[in-house]
Formats: C-alpha cells, sequence, structure tokens
C-alpha cells in the first residue's frame, strides 16, 4: 500500500534528524523517528500556509517530503557522517517490524467494521476533508459556515497530509489512518521501552527487545479487568458482547485504554497525540541520561541549537495535537533534567538547565503561535472535586482499570521498601493514620494514590539508584500525579455542573496515565529478577501470568462482538453504510468531493448530534462547510448557533421564494442538497422550489445538488 510506504518513507528520511536528537540514547532513538519524520516533513508545509506565505495544495505533501529528503542528508554530513552502531541498527529493525506488523493487522481487523458512522466519527471525517479542501489554516469549520475550525487539529492535519500525499480517498484513508497511529503508538511505546531497557546498562538486545515487546503489548494488545469482569457478569455468545462498557468503569466519565479506543475508530486527538506525546517521553530519558546540550560544555553552538530545535518541535505541537498531553511532556523533560541534575547539583548546572528549560518553552510556544492565535479555549479554568471517590470504590475502579501495571508496580515496590525497618514503622502508622481519618471525607483514596507518588517521587531523586530506575521511578510518580488530579481537580468545560462534570479530566488523564504505566511497566517485567528473590519471584511471575490471560479476554470478545464475528466482506472504505442505505445520497456527495469549488457553503436537513441517520453527512464526507451540522458539538467548539437550526428548517420548508433567496444570501449557500434525508423530513411542496432558484447540476434518483450561484 502507497500510504503504509510513504510513512515507511517519511521515517527512513528522519533517521538523520533522530540521530541528532537522540543522540545520546542507547540505540541512538532510531526506532522511534516516524513520529519525527511526520512532524518535520508536515510542520513545514501547514506553518507557511498559517501563516499566509504558501498556500496548502495537492503538491504540499510532496513538498514537504522533499524538504525533509534534502535536509536529512544535510544533517547527516554535518553531524559528521555517524553510524550507528550494530545495537541501534538492530534495535531499528526490529522496531519496523513492529511498526509494520502492527499497522497490517489493525489495517485488517478495521476492514471489517470500516463504517464511518455513529460516535464522533461523522466530527473527524469532517475535520479531515475541511482541511484537505483548505486553501490557508485554520480551515472551515465542516459544520457552521464561515466559521474557522475551532479545534486543536494538527493531528488530523497529518492524517490529511498522508491521505493527499497517497493519492486515495479520505474515506480508505481516515481508516487507514487508525491503523497507522496504532502502529505508530506501539512502535513508539516499544521503541521506548526497550531504550529504557538499555539504559539500565546491561546493554543485552534481547532483553530490551523483550521489555519493548512486554510494554507494547501493555500499552497496545491488551485490555483491562473490566472486560473481563463483563464477559464474567453477563455470560453469552460473544456477539452479544458489550465491549463498550470496560471503558466506562468510573461513573460519569470515560476510562477509555487503548484497544478500546482503535476499536471504537474514533480518530481523536488523544489517540494521535500519543505517539508525538512518547517522543517528549524520550527526549526526557535523554535528558535524564547526559542533559542538555549546553554551548561549551562538550558541545557547540550549532549541534546544541539544532537539538534544541528538535526538541520545540516535539513539544510545541503537541498543544495543537491535544492541548493536555504538552503539561505532561513538559513536566516529565522537567523531571528528566531533575534527574541530570541532582547527581552533581551545582549553581552552574542549575542556571544551565533553567535557561535551557526557559528556551525550549519559548521555541516551543513560538513554533504553535499560528495555531494558538486563532484558537480559542473553550475550558474555563479548573474547579475543585467536592465528591470524593470512597477509598474501597477508587481501589476497585483503578484495579479494574491499571490492573496489569500495578501489579509489576507491586514488584518495583516491594524492593524499593526494603528499607532500615523504623522507615517501614513510621510508613505504616502514617498510612493507617491517612486511612483511618480521612477514610469518613472519602479523601483515603486519593492520598492512598499520592503516598505511592510520594515513594516514586522519593526514588526519582535517590542518586544511589542507577539512572534508568530514577526514570522509571519518574514515569511512575507522574502517572500517579495524573491519576491523584482527576480526584482533586478537574477541568471546567461544557460538562460543568452536570454528573459527568469530571469526564473528559479523568478520560484524558487516565489516558496519559496508561502509556506511562505501560513503558514502566515492560521495564518492570524485565527488571523483576532483579527486584525479588526466589519464591517470591515465582508467585509474582504466575499472577502475572493469570493477569496476562484474564486482560487478554476483551481484545478478543471485543473484537468479535465490534466486528458483528467478522461476517461483513471486509473493506477500508468508511463510506460503506452510506453506499448501501442511501446510494444515490453516496453519488451526489462523490459529485461534490470532485466538482464543488474550494469551500463553497451548502446546506443540507439538519438533525441531532451522534444522528443514526447520517445528518451532517454532505459536509463529513466532502468538507465543504454547512449551514449547520451538529449544533451540540459547535457549542462545545465555542460557536453560537443561534438560529440556524430554524432558518434551516424554514428554508427547506417555504414556498417563498423571496425569503428563500434572503437565507440564501445570509448563509452564501452555493450548492442545496436534496436527498434522502431531505424527502423524509421536509415536505415536497417546500422543496421543488430549488429549481426555480437555481439549476440541477446532478441527479442521482431521487436525490439532486442545485447550485444556487451565491
Amino acid at each position: 500500500m502507497f500510504f503504509w510506504a510513504l510513512a515507511e518513507l517519511v521515517g527512513v528520511l528522519a533517521l538523520p534528524a533522530a540521530g541528532i536528537l537522540f543522540a545520546r540514547l542507547p540505540g541512538l532513538g532510531l526506532a522511534i523517528a516516524r513520529p519525527l519524520g511526520l512532524l518535520l516533513a508536515a510542520y513545514p508545509v501547514w506553518l507557511l500556509a498559517s501563516v499566509h506565505v504558501l498556500p496548502y495544495s495537492r503538491w504540499s505533501p510532496y513538498l514537504g517530503i522533499g524538504m525533509l529528503a534534502v535536509s536529512g542528508p544535510a544533517i547527516w554530513i554535518a553531524a559528521g557522517r555517524p553510524r550507528p552502531s550494530p545495537v541501534a541498527l538492530r534495535l531499528w529493525l526490529a522496531g519496523e517490524a513492529v511498526f509494520t506488523l502492527t499497522f497490517i493487522a489493525w489495517a485488517v481487523l478495521r476492514s471489517f467494521a470500516p463504517e464511518i458512522w455513529n460516535t464522533e466519527k461523522p466530527m473527524d471525517m469532517a475535520i479531515v476533508n475541511a482541511i484537505d479542501r483548505a486553501k490557508w489554516f485554520p480551515p472551515s469549520d465542516p459544520w457552521l459556515s464561515g466559521a474557522g475550525l475551532n479545534y486543536y487539529y494538527l493531528g488530523h492535519y497529518l492524517v490529511a497530509f498522508l491521505v493527499r500525499g497517497a493519492g486515495i480517498d479520505s474515506a480508505t484513508g481516515y481508516n487507514l489512518g487508525i491503523a497507522l497511529f496504532y502502529a505508530l503508538t506501539a512502535a513508539a511505546v516499544f521503541a521506548l521501552t526497550a531504550t529504557l531497557v538499555l539504559a539500565r546498562g546491561s546493554g543485552r538486545l534481547r532483553a530490551a527487545i523483550g521489555g519493548g515487546l512486554a510494554g507494547a503489548a501493555v500499552a497496545m494488545a491488551l485490555g483491562n479487568l473490566a472486560g473481563t469482569l463483563q464477559l464474567l457478569r453477563h455470560p453469552g455468545p460473544l456477539g452479544g458482547y458489550d465491549w463498550w462498557s470496560p471503558s466506562r468503569v468510573i461513573q460519569g466519565t470515560a476510562n477509555e485504554f487503548p484497544f478500546f479506543s482503535f476499536l471504537l475508530g474514533d480518530l481523536h486527538a488523544h489517540v494521535m497525540a500519543t505517539p508525538f506525546a512518547l517522543l517528549a517521553v524520550a527526549l526526557a530519558l535523554q535528558l535524564a541520561l547526559a542533559g542538555p546540550r549546553i554551548p561549551g560544555w562538550g558541545s557547540g553552538w550549532g549541534t546544541a541549537a539544532g537539538e534544541l530545535a528538535l526538541a520545540s518541535l516535539v513539544v510545541g505541537p503537541l498543544f495543537a495535537v491535544n492541548p493536555l498531553d504538552m503539561p505532561t511532556a513538559l513536566i516529565l523533560v522537567c523531571g528528566g533534567l531533575v534527574v541530570w541534575l541532582w547527581r552533581d547539583l551545582g549553581v552552574r548546572r542549575l542556571v544551565a538547565c533553567l535557561v535551557w528549560f526557559a528556551a525550549l518553552v519559548c521555541v516551543a510556544a513560538a513554533l504553535v503561535a499560528p495555531f494558538a492565535a486563532h484558537f480559542s479555549p473553550t475550558t474555563d479554568g479548573l474547579g475543585l472535586v467536592r465528591n470524593h471517590d470512597p477509598l474501597i470504590r477508587l481501589v476497585t475502579d483503578l484495579g479494574s482499570i491499571y490492573s496489569l501495571p500495578l501489579w509489576v508496580l507491586l514488584a518495583a515496590l516491594a524492593y524499593r521498601l526494603n528499607v532500615p525497618w523504623r522507615y517501614l514503622v513510621w510508613s505504616a502508622v502514617a498510612l493507617m493514620v491517612i486511612l483511618v481519618l480521612l477514610a469518613p471525607e472519602h479523601l483515603a483514596g486519593l492520598f492512598l494514590v499520592l503516598l505511592v507518588a510520594a515513594v516514586a517521587l522519593h526514588a526519582w531523586l535517590d542518586t544511589r539508584l542507577p539512572t534508568a530506575d530514577r526514570f522509571f521511578w519518574l514515569l511512575v510518580g507522574v502517572a500517579c500525579g495524573l491519576v491523584a488530579a482527576w480526584d482533586f481537580v478537574y477541568i471546567r468545560d461544557v460538562f460543568d455542573g452536570t454528573a459527568n462534570y469530571r469526564f473528559n479530566t479523568v478520560f484524558k488523564l487516565g489516558y496519559q496515565a496508561w502509556f506511562l504505566l505501560a513503558v514502566a511497566a515492560g521495564y518492570g517485567v524485565v527488571q523483576s529478577s532483579k527486584w525479588l528473590r526466589r519464591p517470591a519471584l515465582w508467585a509474582w511471575r504466575t499472577g502475572l501470568v493469570i493477569l496476562v490471560g484474564l486482560v487478554a479476554v476483551y481484545p478478543v470478545a471485543g473484537s468479535y462482538a465490534r466486528t458483528a464475528g467478522f461476517r461483513s466482506s471486509p473493506t477500508l472504505d468508511g463510506e460503506r453504510w452510506l453506499e448501501h442505505s442511501a446510494p444515490d445520497d453516496a453519488a451526489a456527495i462523490g459529485w461534490l468531493r470532485e466538482h464543488a469549488v474550494g469551500s463553497s457553503v451548502l446546506v443540507e436537513a439538519v438533525g441531532p448530534d451522534y444522528s443514526p441517520e447520517g445528518h451532517g453527512r454532505v459536509s463529513t464526507f466532502t468538507g465543504l462547510p454547512t449551514v449547520l451540522g451538529w449544533a451540540g458539538h459547535e457549542l462545545q467548539w465555542g460557536h453560537d448557533p443561534g438560529r440556524r437550526a430554524s432558518e434551516v428548517i424554514t428554508l427547506y420548508q417555504t414556498r417563498d421564494l423571496d425569503l428563500s433567496r434572503k437565507l440564501l444570501e445570509r448563509y452564501g449557500v452555493r450548492y442545496v442538497f436534496v436527498g434522502s434525508l431531505e424527502r423524509r423530513q421536509y415536505p415536497a411542496v417546500g422543496l421543488v422550489k430549488f429549481g426555480q432558484l437555481g439549476r440541477v447540476v446532478f441527479r442521482s434518483g431521487p436525490t439532486v445538488v442545485y447550485d444556487v450561484g451565491a
């Protein structure tokens, strides 16, 4: 497939840049080069179109990839033509195998349930198509004509970039994009975990690859314990398995885990941000091992500036992919700096680190400034959680969600707490006080999580430990902090004031914690033989095998239920459902996609968000801005639809030509769509007038597209 080949090409062309950015990591970071390559190829094109210097066109992907192809060898030559070690090459080849195999596997699985329909897949498809039609950025809002898209769309742009470069239909490219980000994330977790194992100092490639595969499996190939409990509570044929419920463990929130997210198939920001966030984790690991490059401290100005620029490119665009990932990335980068700094704390080193970090933040902010200039956050700060989860419920919920990495963490804690008895006694006393005194206020669970985070952060600052172990504890500490945060504060968004007020907070923070714990778990599986002694090691490994078997239930049962037993013929055409349910509408949409001028405004039937009938289908599959798509989502994006819904209804129902012309002119409508939904919702006497207001430019059966020439 050309789509896969294009992603492969970008990854290969990025190897010199990855070798520069991650030059001091074991393996040179070559195995994690592909996400960096996507940024290097696509970001300059996006930047030029965002500042209105060079429009986004059909040739833009080739321009971006061409610039990467030229800059790669130049970087390699400027760096003195470095040659990667055999370990680095083998780790890169292993990462390539992980990427290719996971891409193919997920593309095959997705082909049995490819429909871009239900949940928020239409929203994501609409954004991808709106970007594809854009000349300048930000693109037009596909569901509110006349408005710019007020959403973090850079991940969707990367999909549109590759879809345009591969020259394929966007409805197929959407599903390939799902497979791409599954493979990108799996390969990134593999590479990062393997690198962390190598950084431990053993140098054994087999152990590193084993740890990488373990981390990738925990992150991407397994489910949670809630999925197993769901099957046990409601036994029956796998075709009726409720694959949705295991992602809704904590009441009033979403607790998505990667296998669920990709099985669902929404091309959401949190899904697409992960491989780039893992780049930031790799940067943090390098900083922990070797610190920043400082001019005059063994590095020239050019080398130091190059690393800083690439590091800023890793951190900055995260804000435009999924804003909540950026603070976590900066915390991890800062944590990595502290690991390096703490080994030999001095004023000069402290000042150098502060200056470097400040420069990183400033350059990263500058790189994302064109996006920030047009983006208006729709949140209203933070609120305090007043109804805290009881201890038993919180422990049960966390066990249901994160059971496998928590089991690995248990082995690490057992090893870490092997300290003088007086510390154990005081820790036990403190824990009892917390649980007894705070339990009535439902704060015991929160403090229990914070206590584990405190143990982790203490180990993070323990200079007696190997750097890789300290970084492991940094990952654990930040993950615990993310989990604790949702029981303390919440983001005040559109759900504020409802029973689901913590929905996005738990959802987004918990998803980030999953990957940090997965990398830590992969590392912990390798180190467990050093942490535990027999017979504790054998007991722990037996528990691990049992847990793996339990959490493997969801991928099997969920995949079978989601694909309806793999009964349908496989295809990657995400528009197949529309071609079957309304073939004439699909034909008209295809005509508009090919022949509509620029971002001309259209009007189609209005309906509810998540409409099972497919409201918003025309703008979704063409990228053309409609007068009104999903009104509820427009409110979430900070737009007020006003009277648009009622005026669209009036436009379709009225027989008054003057009123119709007035409404068409008000919204600058070029195309009027009269298809199956429109004929079902509106009286025929109101639809015939469009023949007087414009001309028929496409007809297929009862479906007609009018050009009203506004």
